[in-house]
């Protein structure tokens, strides 16, 4: 059951972090954005879990540090009570590691708490435009751990998995970072049907974001990496 105080056009995000005050000040900077609203927040990732289904938020903003406990071990348990959600990790630090560790779990992006809270509309924004928020000097680093760490595709399993023409082309552009809007753009189609060729494509590929649908196709060899890509 969602939200009965929001609107269509509004996005909902859900908070989790053991901070308090933090909670407070985001919470504070994104009511001042018509377009984004917290319909939640839990101070650890039991409840969170325990209430996002009810709320079902577009976005959740999941600490990487929950009290001592890693944050990334929730992430599979929210991606089932919410699965419409995307999760964006936010941390304490801007370590590429931590980068890693949250893409590895199934995160869409992530943030780090010393950039001004300004930024965070914009951010959010993004992540729900269907792109996947990466600092550009972690870029590389987090494509190269999935590519050594995931088992390439063998040629028989990239035709088996039946992408068809426009979602090579639609995959082709999730590698240079489009958003669905930028997407539709550049191949004349409406970002619903933007949104039915990457649900197809992840389908395919059994990938659970764009990034690793990204990174699969990178192992394998079904596309090749764009000299341009700063973000996945």
């Amino acid at each position: 059951m969602g939200h009965p105080a929001t609107s269509p056009d509004q996005i909902l995000v859900f908070l989790v972090d053991d901070h308090q005050m933090w909670r407070q000040l985001l919470r504070l900077q994104l009511d001042l954005e018509p377009d984004l609203q917290v319909v939640g927040e839990a101070a650890t990732g039991g409840e969170a879990v325990d209430t996002v289904a009810e709320l079902a938020p577009d976005l959740i903003l999941l600490d990487l540090d929950l009290g001592g406990r890693n944050g990334l071990t929730y992430v599979a348990a929210l991606h089932e009570a919410a699965p419409s959600a995307r999760i964006l990790v936010l941390s304490g630090t801007d370590k590429v590691e931590d980068m890693v560790e949250a893409f590895r779990a199934g995160a869409i992006g992530f943030l780090s708490k010393q950039h001004p809270v300004e930024e965070f509309p914009s951010a959010l924004r993004a992540v729900h435009a269907g792109q996947s928020l990466l600092p550009p000097e972690a870029a590389s680093a987090v494509l190269s751990a999935f590519r050594d760490e995931s088992k390439p595709a063998t040629p028989a399993q990239i035709a088996t998995a039946g992408l068809s023409a426009r979602e090579l082309e639609v995959l082709n552009l999730l590698a240079r970072s489009m958003s669905n809007r930028e997407i539709a753009s550049e191949l004349f189609i409406s970002e619903n049907t933007v949104k039915n060729h990457v649900s197809n494509v992840l389908s395919k590929l059994e990938a659970r974001t764009r990034v690793e649908a990204v990174t699969s196709a990178l192992s394998s060899g079904l596309i090749d990496l764009p000299t341009d890509s700063s973000e996945v």
